[in-house]
């Protein structure tokens, strides 16, 4: 991927001293989840004992979500209103229920008797670049497309899940449905922007004015990846009985019982091919109102809708205040929703002429264990250039 890196820089260099133009670059790393605080995650590590278990399982809902996000993205753009882009984008996602959490953690004697409902199980995770060109059609409306080079993916799901212990111990039963998808993982760390897939994007931007403010519409990443013919696919659909291994004569006994066991079990689980597969990139809806105030202590307000579909079970919402200090803006809110806890966040704006710099987190709880369910930081800089630099 470095090389696609230094031809968009040397394209950038030719081009920015030609006419007005500018040159950012943005990056941001977080890890989120929405029931664990660090202060409980702390206490957790190393060996667990029963207190600390269900310390855990008490604050787990019937719906999980565990996320790692990390964006790097160079971005030019003109004063005749066009642009390009090239970004790296790596996640992973994850939905488990309590159900799968109880039976990792206490295991299945607890559940004598019981059916557990193990799904959902939902696991996302990527990496891939994305070279984008953008035009600004009028005041109103920017649209972009965009060229992907898959590297990476992971997703499974596990569509409906049953565990179930007989009361007397004497079998277990499982039911599932389970589909996933992943690419080649074994030069994973020696090669992780390998080219294991080729794909498209669309977004569009609709911006309109209203009364002391704005709105914004925004619609983008749809689009889908092809990943190649070395992707593994595996479907499953089927219900599996253990009734232990039954022993009446260790004369007879010998590790082909143990192994015969082993392969029907296997039989039931390896059902894969090695085929391309089509994937859709998580989409992303976002709406944003923002309103100016008479009032010197708090210039604007905004409210934010981010939805990524297939990643978030429900919306991201977020309200922020602002406040303007000559060529310093401040800005803190407050979000619900999305992969995250509720909480604060906040964002640091430097505008000056030539040289403009923003700090964000979607964290600003972090510090306060009892208050901190993830971590994330954001950096951007911005350069300004004009005939006359």
């Amino acid at each position: 991927m470095p090389k696609y890196f230094l031809i968009l820089l040397l394209f950038l260099n030719l081009s920015v001293y030609s006419q007005e133009s500018s040159v950012e670059f943005k990056t941001d790393i977080g890890f989120f989840n929405n029931n664990i605080n660090a202060e409980l995650l702390f206490q957790s590590f190393g060996f667990l004992d029963e207190t600390e278990k269900y310390n855990i399982l008490n604050v787990l809902k019937s719906k999980n979500n565990i996320a790692f996000e990390m964006n790097n993205s160079f971005r030019y753009k003109n004063s005749k209103e066009w642009g390009l882009s090239l970004s790296n984008n790596v996640g992973a996602y994850a939905t488990y229920s309590k159900s799968l959490a109880q039976l990792i953690l206490l295991g299945n004697t607890p559940f004598k008797g019981e059916n557990l409902k193990l799904d959902p199980i939902d696991i996302t995770a990527f990496n891939y670049t994305q070279l984008k060109f953008l035009y600004k059609w009028n005041k109103k409306i920017e649209t972009n497309v965009g060229l992907i080079l898959g590297h990476h993916l992971l997703n499974a799901n596990v569509n409906k899940g049953y565990f179930y212990t007989d009361s007397q111990a004497s079998f277990i039963n499982y039911e599932l449905d389970y589909e996933a998808h992943f690419t080649n993982s074994i030069d994973l760390r020696q090669n992780p922007y390998s080219n294991n897939g080729y794909g498209a994007s669309f977004g569009m931007r609709y911006k309109e004015s209203i009364d002391k403010g704005s709105i914004q519409i925004t619609i983008s990443d749809i689009g889908f990846i092809n990943w190649n013919k070395k992707t593994t696919n595996i479907y499953i659909k089927n219900q599996y009985e253990f009734e232990g291994i039954y022993v009446d004569n260790f004369i007879n006994f010998n590790d082909s019982i143990i192994r015969n066991e082993i392969d029907s079990l296997q039989y039931n689980l390896q059902v894969n091919t090695k085929e391309s597969f089509i994937w859709k990139i998580p989409t992303r809806l976002s709406l944003k109102i923002n309103q100016s105030l008479n009032s010197s202590f708090i210039q604007t307000y905004s409210i934010t809708m981010d939805h990524r579909i297939n990643l978030y079970n429900t919306p991201r919402f977020a309200i922020e205040i602002s406040k303007k200090i000559k060529k310093h803006n401040m800005t803190l809110g407050y979000h619900i929703g999305g992969v995250e806890h509720i909480g604060f966040q906040f964002k640091y704006f430097y505008l000056g002429e030539k040289n403009q710099l923003y700090i964000c987190t979607k964290q600003f709880n972090f510090g306060i264990p009892s208050l901190s369910y993830g971590l994330h930081v954001g950096i951007g800089i911005k350069r300004v250039f004009s005939r006359t630099n």
